[in-house]
């Protein structure tokens, strides 16, 4: 206390340390620790933005567009930085003034928007789904404050055309805009491939949330899906759907099904349904119709199913097409009374006849010595009771019964033989035709032709070499024991002028909810004959005018034939068909 000169002493050596202790720490900040500070500081003004992916263009076979991504924007307001918005003409300040200014361009009352306007969030959605001339339109009434997230929205500018085939998004109802809906159809099943990888976008911005011009910016690009090609023809699938709409109010049906393949690769030109769905407004389409009901709905094929009776008996019971039978309207075998479509005279019909006659008594009669599991076997092996593998997943697999259960019993294991008992789907059934016109090799049909990724070159889908279901001899007696059919038998009116057509007609039940019994008209067959290069199913459901597949589903068939023909450039038929003996 009595010694103030040693006080003042003790206090300038505190405020040295004091001072030294400062300039090492200015030091260590402006020299050692700088980049890493500023980097610090950089980073707590950093906000990372989510850049969405465009999703793939679904595409048929000539580049018709039927699905594409369009480009939207989220508009968005920083209430913060519209409090403190002042307009420079007409006065006014915050909200009030800015929801006047932004009201036409927003497309909401100006009372609402300033609604929207006022608070204290950094984030207030305002429009969820602008196109890019509104947010042009917005952008130019130049508000502090207001911004735009960049989204992607699914387009179908081919409205309806195949669009139960590409399939339709649902559930659009997301609070967050660009999270990806549910889909159906090939938008489902190649949902892998046309969606692309999200990018990142990191922006410096200010106190008030709002990014600073000539700011910090870094960015990993978004990439982009990749494309998918179909093996639509776009034109004929247009003209198949208007035959088949044409059809169902003709007959009065509930449904029609049309399908067009190429039996040398597979490829399915036309999947066309009578309830074409628009992907862009499904909800406008009955629910039980907008998905493919040639996948979807099972019956029983009918006389169809006799082409793989024939098949059998062929190459597994020793006969040829000249084999003779006596058939009358109504036989009784093993305690069974089986009979035809409609009364007749006792009938001397060779085994072409019995398949031009579309006879149920003559076919459970060519196949009497053929054992159960034989029978079962040939049915599966063109496909029946397996689902396809055909790019839809609601795809079902049918039913077949097998040998030794409750379901193969003394009476169903005959009526199987011209396709009673049984239930397989249209693409099921025409795709034992293109087996048959294809020297008796099975290729999987499909709808996907091929992809294209961004920046890569397209890449067709392997299918495979196919598998040989019978015998090359056979399916080329098939093909003219068809012919004869629609020559001389059920299927006359399937013919096409200057075309050699082979074929088969249907009818059948279509058992609905185990109790409720409609029927089913269908002629599926090739062409040209002599080499054919399409395969062609019309499958009517519940036909109110006529009734036999003959009459309800042959006459769009030829249509459909000649049309197809003419699209593929395949010349007409210039030989005469094999002389068939139908009776004798």
């Amino acid at each position: 206390m009595g010694e103030p000169g040693r006080r003042q002493s003790h206090i300038r050596v505190v405020l040295v340390v004091v001072l030294a202790v400062f300039a090492v720490r200015l030091v260590q900040v402006q020299l050692m620790d700088a980049d890493a500070i500023a980097a610090d500081g950089l980073e707590s003004r950093m906000r990372q933005f989510g850049e969405p992916a465009k999703r793939g263009q679904i595409v048929a076979a000539d580049g018709t567009v039927l699905a594409t991504d369009v480009v939207r924007y989220e508009i968005q307001a920083n209430q913060i930085e519209i409090a403190a918005f002042e307009a420079k003409e007409g006065g006014g300040k915050g909200p009030e003034a800015a929801a006047k200014l932004l009201t036409a361009a927003i497309g909401l009352p100006e009372d609402q928007l300033t609604e929207l306007l006022t608070g204290e969030e950094r984030y207030q959605r305002l429009v969820k789904s602008a196109s890019q001339d509104q947010w042009d339109k917005i952008r130019k009434v130049g508000i502090p404050g207001i911004y735009a997230a960049k989204l992607y929205q699914r387009h179908y500018p081919a409205g309806a055309l195949a669009g139960n085939v590409v399939g339709y998004p649902y559930g659009m109802n997301q609070d967050q805009p660009g999270d990806p809906p549910h889909f159906t159809g090939l938008e489902l099943t190649q949902d892998t491939i046309l969606t692309g990888t999200p990018g990142t976008k990191r922006v410096e911005v200010g106190a008030g949330g709002q990014p600073i011009p000539g700011g910090h910016v870094s960015q990993t690009p978004a990439v982009d899906g990749c494309q998918v090609t179909t093996t639509i023809d776009a034109d004929l699938q247009w003209r198949a759907e208007e035959e088949v709409r044409l059809t169902k109010k003709a007959e009065r049906a509930e449904a029609v099904m049309a399908m067009v393949v190429d039996v040398t690769t597979g490829e399915i030109l036309v999947l066309a349904e009578s309830d074409a769905v628009n992907p862009a407004s499904p909800g406008d389409t009955p629910a039980e119709a907008r998905g493919s009901r040639a996948v979807e709905t099972v019956f029983e094929p009918g006389s169809t199913g006799k082409v793989i009776t024939m098949a059998t008996v062929l190459e597994q019971a020793g006969v040829t097409p000249a084999a003779q039978y006596q058939v009358p309207y109504l036989w009784t075998y093993q305690g069974q009374t089986y009979k035809d479509s409609s009364p007749h005279e006792t009938y001397q019909l060779t085994l072409a006849g019995v398949l031009a006659k579309s006879s149920n008594v003559g076919t459970v009669m060519a196949a009497q010595n053929v054992p159960d599991d034989v029978r079962y076997e040939y049915l599966k092996r063109f496909g029946w009771g397996d689902k396809t593998g055909i790019e839809i997943s609601t795809e079902v697999a049918g039913i077949v019964p097998q040998p030794g259960t409750l379901s193969w019993d003394g009476r169903t294991r005959n009526v199987l033989l011209f396709g009673q008992g049984v239930a397989t789907t249209a693409v099921q059934t025409t795709s034992v035709f293109a087996t048959v016109g294809n020297g008796g090799v099975a290729l999987p049909p499909h709808l996907v032709k091929g992809v294209t990724c961004p920046g890569g070159s397209f890449e067709p889908k392997d299918v495979g070499p196919g598998t040989q279901v019978i015998e090359p001899s056979t399916a080329r007696t098939l093909i003219d024991m068809m012919e004869a059919a629609v020559n001389d038998g059920t299927g006359q009116n399937a013919q096409v002028e200057g075309y050699r057509v082979a074929g088969k007609t249907g009818t059948a039940e279509w058992l609905l909810g185990g109790q409720e019994t409609k029927y089913v008209g269908s002629f599926v067959g090739l062409a040209p004959a002599e080499a054919p290069r399409i395969a062609i199913g019309v499958f009517v459901l519940d036909p109110k005018v006529h009734e036999y597949g003959g009459e309800v589903a042959a006459p769009a068939f030829a249509k459909l034939a000649s049309q197809a023909l003419e699209a593929l450039g395949v010349p007409p038929s210039d030989g005469a068909p094999v002389e068939m003996q139908l009776t004798y």
